[in-house]
């Protein structure tokens, strides 16, 4: 199972993007239109709009929703972190940077 830590910066920026309304956050790993690496990103979305394949991982913060079978293309232990220089999410393991520029969509 996928064990998500979200650091301090990126649950401030999280928290001022939801604003106060009751939506999920998803880790969504895009695979249209690349060959073989997708590109993870955050989304916002209805609680309605939740997939049969998506399940809640429960972070040091707030859940995070992932499509079960994207897993795969996802390390155990990942980040998410907020660069102030580059204005965007970081997502990492210990082995890699998954993506160093992730937006967080609405």
């Amino acid at each position: 199972m996928v064990n998500i830590t979200l650091t301090p910066k990126a649950t401030e920026q999280i928290k001022k993007k939801l604003a106060g309304r009751e939506l999920d956050l998803k880790l969504m790993y895009d695979i249209e239109g690349c060959s073989l690496s997708g590109i993870p990103t955050l989304r916002l979305a209805d609680k309605q709009e939740r997939g049969s394949d998506e399940i809640s991982v429960m972070t040091n913060e707030m859940p995070i929703w992932l499509e079960q079978s994207k897993l795969l293309f996802l390390d155990e232990q990942l980040e998410i972190d907020f660069s102030e220089q580059s204005h965007a999410f970081q997502l990492s393991s210990p082995n890699e940077i998954l993506n160093g520029r992730m937006s967080l969509f609405d």
